[in-house]
């Protein structure tokens, strides 16, 4: 029996982990509802479930039932309705039609003003010779990032964070069933006022260009656009504030690659990598159903169970990495699944790549002699599903 979501799992989940893939690398866990949820943890078997979308689908049964569409509509299908939780064709539909606006030259662009971002955060604390790298850096930075480009005012952060936080870790805000709904609704209504606005006066925002994508006479319908822009408002800094505290955090125990990198700041990439591989930011998929009764590895899933794929459970597989719990900061063969796989993979890889490299390189150039304020034991984890992230991150230098 593995509890999967206590503080002291999450605290090292990997020898579980490589517990589970020696040993019951299908692991069911009977959900208190009594529903089965079938944690998939080979990496091979990874590979297999992220790539069939026909067996293995992101839309729940109960949503395929005759006139199941019907009636009043939920307020968790109100921020639904986009690409992530879609199958083809409507997923093809709505990633071709945001692809138009999320551009590798639109992002390639952030490049400075992250720069400025990362450097004013830390001229903000400096003289302090301490932070908190995760309140005072990695969370406020891909925040300020990801509303700028969408073209969300920065005087709306704290409603806009309060309401996106409603969607995707409730419980890690102890917010009830109610008041979930309510913030739901909230970002809802002020998105759509958003799009009304944009679609007269457009700017040179992300918010924009998601407003005007056409192609041939199809553009993003009302619903679409509200749960597209909250999808990659949650996605565009959640992943990127774990990206930087958990890769923070294994380079501050490997000190001699952090002194190496000073020296040859060309490497960061490939540690990058290495990073997404030995502690990701996204410790398992967004939820995933068997479309029909199969078995694995011995194991009869129902048609109806719910899957879920742990990557970073497939990213320690020693099938396919060599010395698996070792973070090689130089490591050749790096096939990782930090991102995902086929159609699903992530959309904001891009984006989430450039803040790490221009994070890490403000880190190396300003605070050299950075340091753990605390023992690595002491740290704690926030205890959700689909996201792997440190609470605090206490620094000196």
């Amino acid at each position: 029996m593995h509890d999967l979501f206590s503080p002291r799992f999450k605290a090292n989940p990997f020898p579980h982990y490589a517990h589970l893939r020696e040993t019951e690398p299908v692991y069911c866990h009977v959900a208190p509802y009594g529903a089965h949820i079938w944690y998939i943890t080979r990496y091979e078997d990874v590979v297999t479930v992220l790539k069939d979308n026909e067996r293995f689908t992101k839309i729940p049964p109960y949503q395929k039932r005759p006139g199941s569409q019907t009636g009043g509509v939920s307020v968790f299908h109100m921020i639904n309705r986009n690409m992530l939780f879609a199958d083809p064709p409507d997923h093809t539909r709505l990633r071709r039609l945001v692809s138009q606006a999320f551009t590798p030259r639109r992002i390639e662009q952030l490049s400075p003003r992250i720069g400025n971002i990362a450097q004013t955060l830390i001229d903000n604390v400096y003289t302090n010779k301490k932070m908190d790298f995760i309140a005072d850096f990695a969370f406020p930075l891909p925040v300020q990032v990801i509303m700028e480009m969408l073209g969300i005012p920065l005087a709306d952060r704290e409603d806009v964070l309060a309401w996106s936080q409603a969607i995707i870790a409730p419980g890690r805000h102890g917010i009830t069933l109610k008041k979930r709904k309510q913030h739901v609704r909230a970002f809802v209504a002020y998105l759509e006022k958003m799009f009304t606005l944009r679609a007269k006066q457009p700017e040179d925002d992300l918010i924009s260009a998601l407003v005007a994508a056409e192609e041939g006479g199809d553009r993003l319908n009302a619903a679409e656009l509200s749960s597209m822009v909250a999808l990659l408002f949650v996605t565009g800094h959640e992943t990127v504030v774990n990206l930087l505290g958990n890769g923070l955090l294994v380079l501050l125990q490997h000190p001699r690659v952090w002194n190496n990198l000073q020296h040859n700041p060309q490497q960061l990439p490939a540690v990058i990598e290495e990073l997404l591989r030995i502690d990701g930011p996204v410790e398992t998929s967004t939820t995933r159903w068997a479309a029909v009764d199969l078995t694995l590895h011995g194991r009869k899933i129902k048609a109806g169970d719910t899957v879920r794929v742990v990557l970073t459970s497939a990213n320690r597989d020693d099938r396919v990495f060599e010395a698996a719990d070792q973070f090689l900061p130089q490591r050749e063969h790096n096939p990782h699944l930090a991102f995902g796989l086929g159609i699903h993979y992530c959309l904001g890889a891009p984006l989430a790549r450039l803040e790490g490299r221009i994070a890490l390189q403000t880190l190396l150039d300003t605070l050299p002699d950075l340091t753990l304020a605390v023992q690595p034991s002491d740290l704690e984890w926030h205890t959700g599903v689909i996201f792997r992230g440190l609470k605090t991150l206490p620094v000196r230098w």
